[in-house]
C-alpha cells in the first residue's frame, strides 16, 4: 500500500523568499508543523491508501494528462486558512482561480471516479499548504493575515500533473513522485 494523491509540484525557489519572510512573520503568533518549501503543491485529489497494483490503472486511466507539461497561468496572491478564521487549522498561499486547474481537478475526479475512488462533495480550491496549526493568538493571528491579503507571492506558467507519494515520518511528510516517464 501506498498513501498517494494526485497534484501538482510548485516552483519551490519561487516562494522559498516569501515563505521565509512568513515563517518569520507568524513565529510569535503561531505553533504548527510548517511544509518544507520542497513539498509545495496543488492537490486535485486525495486517494489516499492505494494497493500498488492499482496505481498502474490509475496511471493508464490519467495518461491524457499526467506528467505532461501543461501552460497555464498559476498566479499564487495572498493567505488563506482551513476551515476558517475562527478555528484555523490549516493556513495556506491562495492560488487564483484558474479554468486550466478546475478543467484538471475535473478530470482526474472523473477519472478516479471511474475507478472506483469516492467523489469529492467539497468544491475544489487550489491552494499549496504552508503551515498545520496547533495553537494561534488569534488577535495576532488575523492582524498577520490581513497583511498578506491580495499580495501577490509568485507566477508560474508550467505545470505537470503527477502521482505523487506522501510518506508520513516524525519529521514531516515527504512527497516524491512514484511513476515518472521512461
Amino acid at each position: 500500500m501506498k498513501r498517494i494523491f494526485i497534484g501538482s509540484f510548485i516552483d519551490n525557489k519561487g516562494l522559498k523568499k516569501h515563505y521565509t519572510e512568513i515563517k518569520k512573520d507568524f513565529s510569535g503568533v503561531l505553533t504548527g508543523s510548517w511544509v518544507k518549501p520542497e513539498n509545495f503543491h496543488i492537490t486535485y485529489k486525495f486517494l489516499g491508501n492505494v494497493e500498488e497494483d492499482k496505481i498502474e490503472d490509475i496511471k493508464n486511466n490519467l495518461s491524457e494528462c499526467i506528467n505532461k507539461e501543461i501552460e497555464t497561468q498559476i498566479v499564487v496572491k495572498g493567505l488563506g486558512v482551513f476551515p476558517n478564521l475562527d478555528q484555523p487549522k490549516v493556513l495556506y498561499f491562495k492560488v487564483e482561480e484558474n479554468p486550466v486547474l478546475t478543467e484538471i481537478n475535473k478530470y482526474v475526479e472523473n477519472q478516479m471516479v471511474s475507478l472506483g475512488f469516492k467523489r469529492e462533495i467539497k468544491r475544489f480550491s487550489p491552494h499549496i499548504t504552508i503551515v498545520r496549526i496547533k495553537e494561534i493568538k488569534q488577535q495576532s493571528f488575523l492582524e498577520k493575515i490581513k497583511k498578506y491579503e491580495g499580495k501577490v507571492f509568485f507566477k508560474q506558467k508550467i505545470i505537470t500533473v503527477d502521482i505523487i507519494e506522501s510518506m508520513l515520518n516524525p519529521k514531516g511528510a515527504v512527497y516524491k513522485k512514484i511513476w515518472k516517464p521512461t
